[in-house]
């Protein structure tokens, strides 16, 4: 099948047209819309959850204060991110004037003085190793050539920068697509993209559509969605997405590796931080286990179908000075290290009735649930001892050591998602 037939494509021809179609597009719905609230984390905490994620349990992948670039930040990714690390240079870059203008005069309401915004192309990017984190999710995916963006993201990188990267999972978008492309198919497209009209035909599909079937509960679930958010969904001018196995390739044609899956808070919500499969067959589980861990992921993937988590990971250059840590080492790692519970406060800026951000004299701490919801990592929290290794602590409560038992219990606890402990 070829690739305009998988996924929506009818509006590319070329790079800068499409690039103009979707300065339009986030013109016209800017997304995404406005928080109701922007945290400022203490200066060194991100980084530290952040290394956490990567397996990097002595906090020595990435440095405090990394130079950060959002790429298609949006209105607010850059402003976030910003906020997350205070005392990073970060820029953030877009192709929407709309977007960074909203971007802009919320930076400037909250004081916000280590963020530059730039309206740029990821077509036509020309940073040479810059960057010690790049953060792109969710915008590749819209361009006529995802792979050269890609390329451009990779250029960016200093030799140990790492990327957090987001595209569509496939699986995630058979609906999505399918309805993008029967609206466009409702009129001439060739002669004319029209936003409005798609608008309306989407508003009239979702308040009458008849057929009792995936599709109409898919459009169900839009009947109270405002306007950006139906448009970000439904109305996407280019999308393409990818499984595991076309993404790794991708990767590894603009000298990147997957290095483990970045926990974000829409997996959390779902429960699915956990790209590893567990079996009632030991013989299988075994098979399964001994498996390279994107061989695991691919087959993950197609598995668990829809319920497969995000394509949400974080890579790095594959002529890196660090050598890839695979998961199995990093739960070793994760073993052999000391632990003490973790929270921390966030000062908040708070969206009032006059669409103002204003400094909150409450603060937030974190993790917000003072306890895991995981019954094992609840255990494991409650029992900690500081002077002793994980690997005592699973002896002592009597927990499997198994490989999934010792990745589940790290996903619960030590991310950035799930912030309980913090490696001494």
């Amino acid at each position: 099948m070829k690739k305009d037939q998988l996924f929506n494509l009818m509006l590319v021809h070329s790079a800068e047209e499409v690039d103009q179609i979707n300065k339009s597009f986030y013109g016209r719905y800017n997304y995404p819309w406005p928080p109701m609230m922007f945290p400022l984390y203490p200066a060194g905490t991100a980084e530290k959850f952040l290394n956490q994620d990567l397996g990097y349990w002595n906090h020595d992948r990435i440095f405090p204060n990394p130079k950060i670039w959002v790429a298609g930040c949006g209105t607010n990714q850059a402003l976030f991110t910003a906020l997350r690390f205070p005392e990073s240079e970060v820029l953030g870059t877009d192709i929407s004037t709309k977007s960074l203008e909203v971007c802009q005069n919320n930076a400037r309401q909250l004081g916000i003085t280590n963020l530059t915004l730039e309206e740029k192309s990821l077509n036509s990017i020309d940073y040479k190793s810059q960057f010690d984190y790049v953060i792109c999710t969710g915008v590749i995916h819209h361009n006529a050539e995802p792979d050269v963006c890609l390329k451009n993201l990779s250029s960016a990188l200093k030799k140990d920068g790492v990327l957090e990267l987001m595209v569509y999972n496939y699986y995630h978008r058979l609906l999505t697509t399918a309805c993008q492309k029967a609206v466009r198919s409702f009129y001439d497209i060739e002669s004319n993209f029209d936003m409005e009209l798609e608008l309306s035909l989407i508003q009239d599909l979702i308040t009458d559509f008849q057929q009792a079937n995936l599709m109409g509960d898919f459009l169900k679930s839009f009947r109270h969605a405002n306007k950006p958010h139906m448009a970000d969904s439904l109305l996407q001018p280019v999308e393409f997405s990818y499984n595991i196995e076309s993404l790794n390739k991708m990767a590894d044609e603009c000298n990147l590796e997957l290095l483990i899956h970045c926990p974000n808070q829409f997996d959390a919500s779902r429960g699915l931080l956990n790209w590893n499969m567990k079996f009632a067959s030991a013989g299988l589980q075994a098979r399964y286990d001994q498996l390279p861990d994107v061989k695991r992921w691919v087959i993950s993937n197609y598995l668990m179908f829809n319920d497969s988590p995000m394509l949400w990971f974080y890579l790095q250059r594959k002529d890196a000075t660090f050598k890839r840590k695979t998961e199995n080492e990093i739960c070793d790692e994760f073993l052999a290290t000391r632990f003490e519970r973790s929270t921390f406060e966030t000062r908040n800026f708070l969206l009032n009735s006059n669409g103002n951000y204003i400094l909150s004299d409450k603060r937030t701490t974190l993790p917000v649930s003072k306890y895991p919801s995981n019954p094992v990592a609840n255990k494991i929290h409650a029992n900690l001892d500081p002077a002793q290794n994980m690997h005592h602590t699973f002896s002592q409560l009597g927990i499997d050591l198994s490989f999934q038992s010792v990745n589940d219990a790290k996903l619960n606890l030590t991310n950035s998602a799930f912030p309980y402990l913090k490696a001494k």
